[in-house]
């Protein structure tokens, strides 16, 4: 009998290294053969300089604006995180379908990450209680160093779950451990015992 699919939760200060911990070990987990899903938010530069965030699906390869300094159409309504106008709804409507076929199709979700922004996101939230309460899928996420101040329950229910703290130190570490930690999340799934899944798409 299979046991509860785990949860991963990377942590630590902007610029530490989150993300790269959790493109690593969803890099592992393809190289093994097996199906990664789910959301990242990757920065977006012009002429050097950042003007925004966009949410990339991962199965879906769909992108859409997560938070911009150009404010949407529906400037009136939308929310700000510091200089960032966060594009709500065509956002959330893109996790959601994502994150819908991640636990339909995927051995692996993943989620880059939970912080202020995504926390605005029609619907964002939501997700991240129903696949940490009720993992469907094995789950590795990041989470902002102070999620605890916007979000006490859901920082107290990520916090329950097995977390890694980056720090200068540790990183290097725990980069050089991504395999086992893919294997760790995914001990009991048939993709890591050889099986087939589909590779990454970055």
């Amino acid at each position: 009998m299979r046991g509860v699919p785990k949860v991963l939760a990377i942590t630590g200060r902007p610029g530490i290294g989150k993300s790269t911990l959790l493109a690593r070990i969803a890099a592992e987990a393809a190289g093994l053969g097996c199906k990664v899903g789910g959301v990242t938010t990757p920065e977006v530069r012009e002429r050097g300089v950042r003007v925004g965030f966009k949410v990339r699906g991962l199965l879906t390869g769909g992108e859409a604006w997560l938070a911009s300094t150009t404010p949407p159409s529906s400037a009136a309504r939308a929310a700000r995180v510091g200089r960032y106008f966060v594009y709500g709804e065509s956002a959330g409507l893109l996790v959601a379908e994502e994150l819908t076929r991640a636990v339909q199709e995927a051995d692996l979700i993943v989620i880059d990450e939970v912080g202020p922004m995504e926390l605005l996101l029609k619907g964002f939230k939501e997700w991240v209680v129903r696949l940490l309460s009720e993992p469907a899928k094995p789950t590795a996420l990041t989470f902002h160093e102070r999620l605890g101040e916007r979000s006490p329950d859901l920082y107290s229910l990520i916090s329950s779950k097995r977390v890694i703290r980056l720090t200068e130190s540790n990183r290097s570490q725990y980069l050089a451990q991504a395999r086992e930690l893919a294997r760790w999340l995914l001990d009991e799934a048939e993709c890591a015992k050889g099986g087939q899944g589909a590779n990454l798409r970055a």
